[in-house]
């Protein structure tokens, strides 16, 4: 009996002990252990890969972005051309060593002294850089004015610009896609004024790839003259005259330059300056505001034979001919127009009247000018050609 009752025992003991392993949870299949075993490879592996990938970043961060900003607050730009010379200006903040550098055509290195480039040949594009501590941190292009009669020259015309918005932006890198030598100003190229303290965000900043291929001449607008008379403003980019009467050439070109209006009291200046500028190829006449009908300018110009005048301050793009006399507004540099045509006004003699924001590509070439409205999406507008007077 004693017996038999040990064995009992001893067979619920055992049950028991085999119970509480199943509980435990170790009695896995062959196929739960092997699912576990590829569970915990891939974490393993995944753990490995999320390192190497924070170890690229890391390095991509460190090493290859850069991680200095840019060194220039203001340009480079081209700041004035010769046949044979260039400068380039430009502020640079911290304090630091800046060089530039000059490629031609004919794969010739020409470095600058203190930004002026020497040596150049006359007519020939050069791409230039200016780099810091070895390495190029801006670039841009400068063409040469040809010696040669009737040689081609590509330039850009806009005015009313500076205000800072993203329509001029657009409009700028329109305009430096054409690839011009330079640019004419029409005038108004600071909003609401001139003042040297809205230099950066107005111009430089908006204008730097354009600003980067050539100098920008032109005149002093309405809004400009509300600051010391514009004169901080036409001493900065070298225009004389304070940016009213000047004579204004780029080779075999000229532009005289009346100032904000054209009236009796520029005819002594304006017959001076076109006996002075006979043997230019074409001339231009800059007056900031649009000329009417009657006015005295008008017939000096076209005795002359000057291709046209140039005018802003209108926020439009406009062809007219005023008394025989082609006469080209283009205030469509970015400056905004008022709702409604109040300030922006067509013209009622215009042959082609655009309220849109662009720059007009003029191209001379032996003898004959060909122009073309683009606007700030690229698109050409209006385009026509003009013999020039001989």
């Amino acid at each position: 009996m004693a017996l038999t009752s040990t064995r009992a025992d001893h067979h619920a003991t055992t049950t028991v002990r085999c119970n509480t392993g199943g509980v435990a949870g170790t009695d896995l299949t062959r196929g739960e252990r092997v699912l576990r075993r590829w569970i915990i490879a891939l974490a393993a592996l995944a753990g490995v890969m999320l390192i190497l990938v924070m170890a690229v970043v890391l390095y991509w961060l460190r090493f290859v972005l850069p991680t200095e900003p840019d060194p220039f607050t203001r340009g480079p730009w081209v700041a004035n051309v010769s046949p044979t010379s260039a400068r380039i200006a430009w502020q640079v903040d911290p304090e630091q060593a800046v060089q530039v550098r000059a490629t031609g055509p004919d794969g010739r290195t020409i470095t600058a002294r203190d930004g002026r480039l020497t040596g150049l040949a006359p007519g020939t594009r050069y791409g230039w850089v200016a780099d810091t501590a070895g390495t190029a941190r801006a670039f841009g292009s400068v063409t040469t004015p040809p010696l040669a009669a009737g040689a081609p020259v590509r330039f850009i015309i806009l005015g009313d610009y500076g205000v800072g918005g993203e329509d001029q932006y657009a409009v700028a890198r329109v305009s430096a896609a054409q690839g011009p030598a330079f640019t004419v100003s029409t005038g108004d190229n600071v909003y609401l004024a001139a003042a040297p303290v809205l230099f950066d965000q107005t111009i430089f900043r908006p204008m730097r790839p354009l600003l980067a291929q050539g100098p920008l001449l032109g005149v002093v607008g309405d809004h400009d003259t509300l600051w010391k008379g514009g004169k901080p403003l036409a001493d900065l980019f070298g225009w004389p005259g304070g940016g009213d009467r000047s004579v204004q050439r780029y080779g075999r070109v000229a532009f005289i330059t009346l100032g904000v209006d054209g009236d009796a009291s520029d005819l002594p200046f304006l017959r001076r300056a076109l006996a002075a500028t006979a043997d230019a190829d074409a001339r231009w006449v800059i007056i900031h505001r649009p000329p009417d009908p009657g006015n005295p300018v008008l017939p000096v110009v076209r005795a002359a034979g000057a291709a046209a005048v140039l005018s802003g301050h209108n926020h439009r793009y406009e062809r007219r001919t005023v008394n025989g006399v082609l006469c080209l507004t283009v205030g469509t540099g970015g400056a905004p127009r008022s709702d409604g045509d109040e300030f922006t006004p067509e013209s009622p003699d215009a042959v082609v009247s655009l309220a849109e924001f662009g720059s007009l590509r003029t191209d001379y070439a032996a003898g004959t000018i060909r122009y073309a409205f683009i606007d700030a999406g690229g698109k050409v507008r209006d385009r026509f050609r003009t013999p020039v007077a001989p």
